[in-house]
C-alpha cells in the first residue's frame, strides 16, 4: 500500500488509519464512545470482526473517504 499511495491515496489513508498507533489517547476514547454506541443492548451479538468493521467505515466515512 506504501508503494502505491501514489496511485491509490485513499487506500494510502484507510491502510495508515487501520495499522496505526495513537499517539495519544484521545483517539482512544473517542474510540470508545463509538463503540458503546455500536455495541448496544439491541447489537450485542456483533462479532468483533465486524464491531471492527463498523468503526474503521464510520471513521473514513467522517474522514471523507
Amino acid at each position: 500500500w506504501y508503494e502505491k499511495r501514489q496511485t491509490f491515496p485513499q487506500l494510502h489513508r484507510m491502510a495508515l488509519d487501520y495499522l496505526s498507533i495513537p499517539a495519544t489517547s484521545t483517539d482512544v476514547e473517542r474510540l470508545f464512545s463509538r463503540g458503546r454506541l455500536i455495541l448496544s443492548h439491541t447489537r450485542s451479538r456483533l462479532s468483533p470482526q465486524s464491531t471492527r468493521a463498523l468503526l474503521c467505515l464510520g471513521s473514513w466515512s467522517l474522514a471523507g473517504l
